[in-house]
């Protein structure tokens, strides 16, 4: 592995948290197509707002962007499966904690560059809380911060998040992102449409 890493300089680590939590899940820093690939249950396909043909979505809000300006460097995406008819709605992945939802966000390197995977969430039922918990911290050590609705992680590469949020208090998610890309979604030059 040092050997790949030392020929690829783009070559990365896994995120731990990210291979705790379950087989074939995308990584941070994975290129948009390769992500596009993995392989998914029952059907179900990555959709990203991007997409010229998603199919109907039983909540169209899902895909629709942050604003009407929207970030053109940025792309969203969720799995979603085949539900009745022609509708789909919020697919499940396998994961540690059980069946979870997952939304990945990608941002452009570079102007006309590739996208790359900057932010992993996954959410699952709170019931798995404490098996995933124990298997990040196993994983990674000590949570940084932490309370019993929030843990934190740091690293010079990957910054994770485990947390039950007030709006959703019977789930929790677990966010994993890659410290270099997510800068870059904060870049100005990243956010905004060229008029």
């Amino acid at each position: 592995m040092v050997a790949i890493a030392a020929l690829a300089p783009d070559a990365k680590a896994e995120s731990r948290a990210v291979a705790v939590l379950g087989a074939n899940l995308p990584q941070p820093g994975m290129s948009f197509d390769d992500a596009r690939a993995i392989r998914l249950p029952n059907g179900q396909k990555l959709v990203c707002d991007s997409d010229s043909d998603k199919p109907k979505l039983d909540q169209p809000k899902y895909m629709d962007p942050p604003s009407n300006r929207g970030p053109v460097r940025i792309r969203r995406c969720a799995v979603f499966a085949p539900g009745d008819g022609d509708v789909w709605h919020l697919g499940q992945v396998p994961s540690l904690a059980g069946p979870a939802r997952l939304w990945l966000v990608f941002v452009e390197q570079g102007i006309g560059g590739r996208f790359r995977l900057a932010q992993f969430s996954l959410w699952a039922k709170q019931d798995g809380w404490d098996k995933a918990a124990q298997a990040l911290i196993a994983a990674q050590g000590p949570s940084t911060a932490g309370t019993d609705r929030f843990l934190s992680w740091q690293d010079d590469q990957y910054d994770t998040t485990m947390f039950i949020d007030e709006k959703y208090p019977d789930e929790f998610a677990v966010a994993v992102g890659d410290v270099r890309l997510r800068r870059l979604m904060k870049s100005p030059g990243s956010l905004l449409r060229p008029e």
